[in-house]
């Protein structure tokens, strides 16, 4: 999969306790909507980067307004999904399960 591929494409991120809504609109910018856990319905646009990693998976990365950063490797046939993060000089890793929603 090519990163023309995903554009137009949602996904869902679920997390232990909270799950995320992802809207790639185009080469540039996708839209991350909170859909469960603290804080939902909290969401904004981004600017993101795009890396494929093998034919079925690939990273999203960007930076949101209010600091934290995420490099999300996702891969599609078994739903796998991998959150890098930092949030200031805290950096992390969160596990979830991927959803392909369109």
């Amino acid at each position: 999969m090519g990163h023309k591929d995903i554009i137009g494409m949602s996904f869902g991120f679920v997390y232990s306790d909270e799950t995320y809504g992802i809207e790639v609109l185009s080469q540039t910018a996708l839209r991350w909507t909170r859909t469960a856990g603290k804080n939902t319905g909290q969401g904004d646009t981004e600017q993101y980067v795009f890396s494929k990693l093998t034919d079925d998976m690939f990273m999203l990365t960007w930076v949101e307004a209010d600091g934290p950063g995420l490099s999300n490797i996702l891969r599609l046939t078994d739903g796998t999904l991998i959150t890098h993060a930092n949030i200031g000089r805290d950096v992390f890793i969160n596990p979830g399960k991927l959803t392909v929603t369109q």
